[in-house]
C-alpha cells in the first residue's frame, strides 16, 4: 500500500463486487479530501457471433457485386443508352449504400 493511501485510511479493496453480466471494478486512488472513485473497467473483448458475420458478409457480398456491375457497365459498354446509365447510377449507389451499412455494422458492434 502506498504512503497516500496509508495516510488517508481508505481501504481499496472495498469496491463492491461486480455482478452477473457487469464488468469488474477499480478503483482510482483518492485525491486529497475525496473519497476513492470506483469506475467499470471497459469489456475487453467484443464477441462476433455468427449471425453478425452473415449479415456483414451478405452485405460485404452485394456491395462488391454492385460494384463490379457498376464498373462493367462504364467500362465495356462504349455508347452507353439511358437504361445501361440508369443501371449504372444505380449500382453505383447501392454500391455506397453498402459501404455505408459495413461502417454501421462495425461502428455499432464496437460500441456495444
Amino acid at each position: 500500500m502506498s504512503e497516500g493511501l496509508a495516510r488517508t485510511g481508505t481501504d481499496v479493496s472495498a469496491a463492491p463486487a461486480p455482478t452477473a453480466g457487469q464488468a469488474p471494478a477499480t478503483v482510482r486512488a483518492p485525491v486529497a479530501g475525496q473519497a476513492p472513485a470506483v469506475v467499470a473497467a471497459a469489456p475487453e473483448v467484443t464477441t462476433v457471433t455468427a449471425h453478425f458475420k452473415l449479415v456483414f458478409l451478405c452485405v460485404t457480398a452485394i456491395t462488391v457485386l454492385t460494384l463490379l456491375a457498376a464498373l462493367y457497365i462504364g467500362v465495356f459498354v462504349g455508347e452507353p443508352t439511358e437504361a445501361a446509365t440508369s443501371a449504372m447510377n444505380t449500382c453505383s449507389t447501392l454500391a455506397n449504400l453498402g459501404f455505408g451499412a459495413m461502417v454501421g455494422l462495425l461502428g455499432g458492434k464496437a460500441v456495444s
